[in-house]
């Protein structure tokens, strides 16, 4: 996370870390929280890492986003945005997404995607935008891409769950049946016009808030 160095402790989901400077695959080796939890990839190891930058969601709290959305995924398009190291990403694409686009503007975690991406074969189903998120999800819309499922987990407290929410409502990204989820600090109220908050998932520290476009939001 954003302003955390070398051996300070982070909080996650109610659990504490101690952040420290290690290779670029060094949570892929270690541990059980980086790795596929379900479908054809499932079991396979993520290289990723934890930076100052960047915060992965823990195994626990990927297998409960996504108990949430099962019956939505399977030949979905899927976008992941502040991807990190593309674990949710490439979740959705191994429990059957057709299709997912990631953007993350940070060098390290953008090379854990391309890496993950070509060690489980999902290349040929994924794209990977490499720039500031608002830039690229301009870029999507004047495309005239859709998604049915918009993951986004930006840094905690930062104003970003807003803001990113108004651009893909702005930029007409969701499907007309398709719903956004939003990682975020549990404390963090979440408003937006023309969206409607359905649903919320509290886990300790943390929290996803669903949403879905209001009757005339497009």
């Amino acid at each position: 996370m954003a302003g955390k160095k070398s051996g300070e402790i982070l909080d996650i989901c109610g659990f504490s870390y101690k952040i420290e400077s290690r290779p670029l695959n060094w949570w892929s080796g270690k541990g059980d929280w980086m790795r596929v939890i379900a479908g054809k990839a499932k079991g396979r190891k993520l290289v990723t890492r934890e930076s100052d930058a960047t915060r992965p969601t823990a195994d626990r709290m990927k297998e409960a986003l996504f108990s949430s959305i099962q019956f939505s995924i399977a030949g979905s398009r899927f976008l992941d945005i502040f991807a990190g190291s593309g674990a949710i990403g490439i979740e959705a694409l191994s429990r059957g997404a057709a299709y997912a686009a990631f953007i993350e503007s940070e060098e390290e975690a953008l090379s854990c995607i391309r890496q993950n991406l070509k060690a489980l074969d999902f290349q040929n189903q994924a794209e990977l935008i490499g720039r500031d998120v608002y830039s690229a999800l301009r870029e999507l819309s004047a495309r005239g891409e859709t998604f049915d499922i918009v993951f986004l987990d930006p840094p905690y407290r930062q104003g970003h769950e807003t803001r990113c929410l108004d651009a893909i409502r702005d930029f007409s990204l969701l499907a007309e049946t398709g719903f956004a989820v939003v990682e975020s600090a549990s404390e963090t109220e979440i408003a937006v016009d023309g969206m409607i908050c359905v649903k919320e998932k509290r886990y300790r520290t943390t929290k996803f808030s669903f949403f879905e476009l209001a009757e005339g939001g497009e």
